[in-house]
Order: structure tokens, then C-alpha cells, then sequence
């Protein structure tokens, strides 16, 4: 008799895909992540964030990505980053939700051409 059991691999609500990546396989896993992302994550621990993550961007620069409501956390974060020498961008949503880009600009990967 099959089990009800809503943890089986063969359930249609079990999320792994085969195709999917592994988290260790995703670029921010392949490489040491580098102190001035460490120390902007630490210090935004401290802020009023919804969400924070680290990928690699388009050009293979580094990002860190902190999701907020507050726009007093928004400038605060843009201050310790430009402290720590990242570029910062700012995308706003219609819902007053900010999404603040911090990026570590690698110098060894080829950027697309505009």
C-alpha cells in the first residue's frame, strides 16, 4: 500500500527537479567569497532587510543583493558600500520595495559590449 506521506521523491509536490543545479555548483559557491562583501553583509545585519544574497552578475562581477522597505536603510547601506569601495545600485518597485545592488567589479572577466 503506497504511503500518503507528503516527503516521497516521487510526490508531485517534491521541488527537486534533475535538471536543476546543485547550490553547490552555482558560481558564489566555486570561489572564496571576498572580505568586502563579508564585512557589507555583516554590517547589514544590523539594518532593517527583508532579504539578502550573493550571486554572480552578468559580467561575472560579484553582487550582494539587499531587499528592504525602509529608505533610511536604503542610504545607509549605499554608505558602507561606497565605505567598502562597491558600486551600488538602487532599484525601486511600485509596492516601496528596494532592491540595493552591491558589486564587486571584477577586472579579469570580459563585460558585454554596449
Amino acid at each position: 500500500m503506497k504511503s500518503d506521506d507528503a516527503n516521497e521523491k516521487n510526490s508531485n509536490d517534491y521541488i527537486w527537479e534533475s535538471n536543476r543545479k546543485s547550490f553547490s555548483k552555482l558560481p558564489t559557491s566555486e570561489y572564496t567569497m571576498d572580505e568586502s562583501r563579508r564585512v557589507m553583509i555583516r554590517k547589514a545585519l544590523d539594518l532593517d532587510i527583508i532579504d539578502v544574497r550573493s550571486y554572480a552578475g552578468y559580467r561575472g562581477d560579484m553582487l550582494v543583493e539587499f531587499t528592504t522597505m525602509e529608505k533610511d536603510t536604503v542610504s545607509a547601506l549605499k554608505k558602507i558600500a561606497e565605505e567598502l569601495g562597491l558600486e551600488v545600485t538602487v532599484r525601486q518597485d511600485p509596492l516601496q520595495i528596494y532592491q540595493v545592488y552591491c558589486i564587486v567589479v571584477t577586472e579579469d572577466t570580459y563585460g558585454l559590449k554596449v
